[in-house]
């Protein structure tokens, strides 16, 4: 198998990175001909799991993958070693990636021109170590099946003003309750048995879905039971400067959330630039994180 690609967003994949950072501490790197996608996933039903899907031109040049499963290699990479190179990155250029071996073990090789105060250069390298993931245990890694007909949908405000609105109630209760309904209210609550607290937001707007009708009564609520930590976790995604949020909602049963990202709008950017001016009807390709978190019932 071989995959050579360019770095040319190293932001973009940055900020991927450092959501998935939240969330655990690998993530899975998919490479395909037609798609890239980074994906936090464990067997652990408990846990959070993230499915980002980018085009490869929003990341790379020269791109080539080569393999026996259809052109795809997928691996497993220590999060935190994908967000130190990308950040290495972003003060570089030129920057290559190869799949490669060193001592029979597969590693990432990140080689990358940077130059100092003086106007000189000099060629840093990175390897970063993988796991390739055989085909046949990819079979089984699949993002969670969503409703077709969720019963309430709905544009989030800022996540950072929700994060700081969950950190509050996280010291108030170990789960919290998300609700939502079609007439634009959307609702966090904590209910234990010492304390009652509900954070309500109004004027909200539930986006168009395609081949799905109002229900007759549009003030009527979708809720689900949710760990507090993991929601506050969710809420780093705030680092991606998603342009909408979007809460699907299957009352007592299933949450998802999915975040709209314009990434070829970092390509240009450092880390420490301000975010991009976007619209809400870009045109620009998008990327889609879809974020699964898990639902307790009573």
């Amino acid at each position: 198998m071989r995959f050579r690609a360019n770095l040319i967003n190293p932001v973009g994949l940055g900020k991927i990175a450092l959501t998935l950072e939240k969330l655990g501490s690998t993530c899975i790197l998919s490479l395909g001909m037609d798609s890239v996608r980074i994906i936090k996933y464990s067997d652990n039903d408990g846990s959070i799991q993230a499915w980002t899907k980018a085009e490869p031109s929003s990341l790379f040049s020269n791109y080539r993958v080569e393999s026996t499963n259809n052109n795809e290699i997928n691996m497993t990479v220590v999060t935190d070693d994908l967000l130190r190179a990308t950040r290495a990155a972003q003060q570089s250029t030129d920057i290559r990636i190869q799949l490669r071996k060193k001592r029979g073990q597969p590693i990432l090789d990140w080689s990358m021109v940077s130059e100092n105060r003086v106007g000189s250069t000099c060629i840093i390298g990175q390897e970063i170590s993988v796991t390739i993931i055989p085909p046949e245990r990819m079979r089984h890694i699949k993002e969670p099946a969503i409703a077709a007909t969720p019963d309430a949908y709905i544009l989030l405000p800022s996540l950072h003003n929700l994060k700081n609105v969950a950190g509050r109630l996280k010291s108030m209760g170990k789960y919290l309750t998300l609700s939502a309904n079609m007439a634009g209210v959307f609702k966090l609550s904590v209910e234990t048995e010492l304390v009652q607290c509900e954070t309500m937001y109004r004027h909200l707007e539930n986006p168009q879905l395609a081949g799905h009708e109002l229900p007759e009564d549009i003030e009527s609520f979708a809720s689900v039971k949710i760990s507090t930590d993991n929601f506050v976790n969710f809420l780093n995604s705030y680092h991606l400067e998603p342009q909408n949020v979007i809460c699907s909602l299957t009352d007592e049963l299933q949450v998802a959330f999915y975040l709209y990202v314009n990434i070829d709008a970092y390509r240009s950017r450092t880390g420490d630039e301000p975010p991009p001016r976007v619209t809400t009807h870009s045109n620009q390709p998008r990327t889609i994180m879809t974020c699964h978190i898990p639902v307790y019932y009573d």
